[in-house]
């Protein structure tokens, strides 16, 4: 899969705003999980956001920053979203969810709601 994956509060991940998962609480949760590691600044200044990176059960290594109140998971992987991150969501209190709307679940993947 090589499009992005939205960890998100909020009904829709483009409404993350709405419902964010906090900045602090964001930082906190992926510095303790050993799963993610830091690797780097997106941004510049007071601005800059910290990446992280996850190895993916095939290897891959994709990052995973915050942005506007959600998670954003980039890069290349084959294997299914759900087993990857619903972990991650669930511990954010939060949706999985594609670029196209579609959910990932333990249930499986629910198509767009809107």
């Amino acid at each position: 899969m090589g499009y992005e994956i939205h960890i998100s509060r909020a009904e829709e991940y483009y409404d993350s705003e709405e419902n964010p998962i906090a900045p602090e609480e964001w930082l906190s949760y992926a510095e303790s999980n050993p799963a993610l590691r830091a690797a780097g600044w997106l941004g510049w200044d007071e601005d800059r956001q910290p990446i992280f990176e996850y190895t993916c059960v095939d290897g891959s290594v994709v990052s995973l920053t915050w942005f506007e109140g959600g998670i954003n998971i980039e890069g290349h992987f084959d294997s299914d979203p759900y087993r990857e991150f619903g972990a991650l969501a669930e511990d954010l209190r939060a949706n999985l969810q594609g670029d196209e709307g579609e959910r990932y679940t333990a249930d499986g993947v629910l198509p767009p709601t809107r």
